[in-house]
């Protein structure tokens, strides 16, 4: 999944720091060699660009070559497979979507990694919410309001869904609301968005990134954020929950990770300094305007809760919308 079709800024990064001396790395200093960061997506892409701006600002504090490999395919599954198989010496760092790998095992069949057990777990990074959107016009003004006039719809109202999270966010709102809105897919969300401003359907759901810019143009109205937090994107908007929708919580998220039985030392600097590039007026700089995302720390214990939580919740989604592993 991207986080953002923009160009996003480089720049330089923080103070170099170097540890050494783990027995499990014999008697070489870490880091001594390239570190190859894997990308689950194809060059270029919006996720692309978000791996290459924390593998350069990673390379400030390293002092070696940071070198992204694009594994494009099966959802970022090829690449967990690669870093899953991975030789667990901190020279393979894996920067994905948290979602992905929590839902990938619900999509696909066949993976031949453990999301838990086959990685350690070194920090989350970023959080992009999804959003709740309706035509430019649309009288609507609340969440409460938009359910009401749904659940009186029944089976008329419709909604689009571009891709699998739209679908699970459409089902899951339906199995929340009580609404019984009808899915109809669509091949992008620009697409889907013109039938919406045609009226052909009455709701959609879209990243944040992509809604805002569109709200500011005009171009659509967005009632609510999916997570169960408000978003420092636009803290004004609020959440499904309290647009009266109990227990809805649905967010892209972004993370850290080497093969599991990584050193904990080479583990917890990696997340100190991803970290650090979070907190830089560098990085501030970079999720408020060319990849507009929430900031995640975290550590390697909070990563690994965060994602078992995600889990079942992806789990369900997919389940309530019926969607078969591939």
């Amino acid at each position: 999944m991207t986080v953002s079709r923009r160009n996003f800024l480089s720049g330089a990064a923080a103070a170099p720091f170097v540890l050494k001396g783990f027995p499990a790395l014999a008697q070489d200093a870490w880091p001594s060699k390239d570190i190859h960061v894997i990308c689950g997506y194809a060059p270029g892409t919006g996720a692309d660009i978000l791996v290459r701006f924390f593998s350069e600002r990673l390379r400030a504090f390293t002092k070696v070559a940071m070198v992204v490999e694009n594994k494009p395919g099966a959802g970022t599954s090829i690449a967990a497979e690669y870093v899953a198989r991975s030789k667990p010496d901190g020279y393979t760092l894996f920067i994905n979507p948290g979602n992905g790998m929590a839902g990938n095992p619900y999509l696909y069949k066949g993976l031949k990694h453990d999301v838990l057990k086959d990685f350690s777990h070194v920090t989350t990074l970023v959080k992009l919410p999804f959003t709740l959107v309706v035509k430019s016009d649309s009288p609507f003004k609340t969440t409460q309001e938009f359910v009401a006039a749904m659940k009186a719809k029944g089976d008329k109202a419709s909604y689009g869904s571009p891709n699998n999270i739209s679908l699970a966010a459409g089902e899951l709102l339906n199995e929340r609301s009580g609404m019984k809105a009808v899915n109809v897919a669509y091949k992008s969300t620009p697409e889907a968005l013109n039938d919406l401003n045609a009226g052909l359907i009455d709701f959609l759901w879209a990243d944040a990134t992509f809604s805002l810019a569109q709200q500011k143009g005009g171009k659509l109205k967005v009632l609510a954020v999916t997570p169960s937090q408000r978003s420092g994107l636009d803290p004004s908007i609020p959440t499904m929950q309290e647009g009266g929708v109990p227990n809805y919580h649905l967010e892209a998220w972004w993370g850290a990770w080497y093969a599991a039985n990584t050193p904990k030392t080479i583990v917890d600097q990696t997340a100190k300094w991803l970290n650090e590039i979070l907190a830089s007026a560098d990085g501030k700089k970079f999720l408020a305007e060319t990849a507009p995302a929430d900031p995640f720390p975290g550590t390697p214990e909070s990563a690994y809760e965060y994602l078992k939580a995600d889990i079942p919740r992806w789990a369900e989604m997919f389940k309530l919308a019926k969607i078969d592993p591939q």
